[in-house]
């Protein structure tokens, strides 16, 4: 048998003893391929030592993956920053009137609220309802409806006319466009009463609903009252001045 000038028992303790004094990583970083690299020449076959090209080439290759490795973790931070920052800008929306994109109604004792939505030119509109299986239950044409915002009152009932049992229903509205149905959405509007964070994801809670914060279409401020403007109360005092005044 031939000896080919390795002690492995020698390589396996040199090797171990390195790990006990860094301590065991998971992962083959920088220090512990130079310290594999140089257990493998101090241990090589003296007649066929390592590629020197080769050598070159895996430190290269280690460097890279090195550099690589360390923008992902600065990276990482970054978005990291980034969704706190958006967090903590979103809880400011708490409190505020939104507008939010919505294609759901709710039915109960065969009255729905208003589908409310907005043609951004003149056209003909289209209406599908579908129930909670996605199945198409009522369909129609709204006719040629103005620029705007519209309303539409859906009755409860199926094509058929059966009343449809309470839940939430889908609806879906068409603007129709060179014989083309061009899909719009539906608008929804309350003040948003809570922000929710579900790992990168935003929501807000408007009118008790959850909806995505890419929904949000406009927000606007509570409408409040300028202090600075004289009430009723405030009249009445300065007439009541103007009284004792003239008395005097």
């Amino acid at each position: 048998m031939m000896n080919t000038g390795i002690d492995k028992t020698g390589l396996f303790y040199s090797t171990l003893q390195a790990n006990k004094e860094r301590g065991i990583k998971k992962e083959l970083d920088k220090d512990a391929f130079l310290q594999l690299m140089l257990t493998q020449m101090k241990y090589q076959d003296p007649t066929a030592p390592m590629d020197s090209k080769e050598m070159i080439q895996q430190v290269s290759q280690l460097s890279q993956t090195e550099q690589i490795m360390n923008m992902s973790k600065s990276f990482q931070n970054m978005v990291s920053s980034q969704l706190t920052l958006y967090r903590m800008q979103a809880t400011g929306l708490v409190g505020k009137n939104a507008v939010v994109e919505d294609n759901k109604m709710a039915l109960k004792d065969g009255v729905t609220q208003n589908v409310i939505f907005d043609v951004d030119k003149s056209s003909n509109i289209k209406i599908e309802i579908y129930n909670a299986n996605e199945k198409l239950i009522y369909s129609d044409d709204l006719g040629v409806l103005p620029k705007g915002i519209n309303t539409f009152s859906w009755n409860g009932r199926n094509a058929n006319g059966v009343a449809m049992p309470d839940g939430t229903y889908e609806y879906k509205l068409y603007r129709m466009e060179n014989g083309q149905k061009v899909e719009i959405t539906g608008l929804d509007g309350g003040k948003v009463e809570a922000v929710q964070f579900e790992g990168e994801k935003f929501y807000v809670i408007v009118n008790g609903r959850k909806f995505p914060i890419s929904a949000i279409k406009e927000i606007a401020g509570e409408t409040k009252s300028d202090p600075d403007e004289p009430g009723d109360g405030d009249k009445s005092d300065d007439k009541d001045k103007t009284e004792e005044k003239d008395k005097v």
